[in-house]
């Protein structure tokens, strides 16, 4: 199990590094300083280097058998996982609109959804609020069904598949990790 997470380790380790790189040739650092708000390069170099050097430790846990290193390296790993959570937060794009834009607010007058015109805000017409909209997108479905997709079949974007599989490969190395320290 020892030699599983490190096999483990190194392709997470080598997603990462194809991925740092590809940020790095892309000018992402450049960008990043340049933007309001942008991601910290102390973050994404901290998950790098907390990565390496767990991977470090964990070689030379297997070379020596001495099992607190094996422990030092889970708990950079634990780090590296923390600011890898961190980099994904602060780079998933949500919510949708841009930062400091303001989204139009509803006028007070206008009724909300599953609501009559003439109707009070505290009366029910049949129609619980709270289901208003998920039965107005039935209803609209059902009025007009989806047209078939062209041909062929979804493809993935690769462009995502690589950080999807970097954060599953570091979940894995994590447990080998941790079930290989205790045993």
């Amino acid at each position: 199990m020892r030699f599983a997470t490190l096999i483990c380790w190194l392709v997470t380790a080598s997603l990462g590094a194809f991925m740092l790189h590809a940020w790095l040739a892309r000018g992402g650092l450049d960008r990043e300083r340049v933007k309001p708000g942008g991601l910290p390069p102390q973050l994404v170099f901290g998950h790098a280097c907390a990565a390496v050097g767990g991977l470090l430790i964990w070689s030379a846990f297997l070379a020596s058998g001495v099992r607190p290193l094996a422990w030092a390296a889970v708990g950079l790993l634990m780090v590296a996982v923390g600011l890898g959570l961190c980099t994904v937060t602060l780079w998933t794009p949500y919510p949708a609109h841009k930062p400091g834009e303001r989204r139009p607010a509803a006028a007070p007058d206008a009724p909300k959804p599953g609501q009559q015109p003439g109707e009070q805000p505290g009366e029910q017409s049949g129609m619980q609020p709270e289901f208003s909209v998920t039965d107005e997108m039935i209803a609209q479905l059902m009025a007009n069904p989806a047209l078939p997709r062209g041909p062929g079949p979804i493809r993935p974007n690769p462009a995502v598949l690589v950080p999807v599989a970097h954060g599953f490969a570091a979940i894995g190395t994590f447990l080998l990790a941790v079930m290989s320290a205790i045993r």
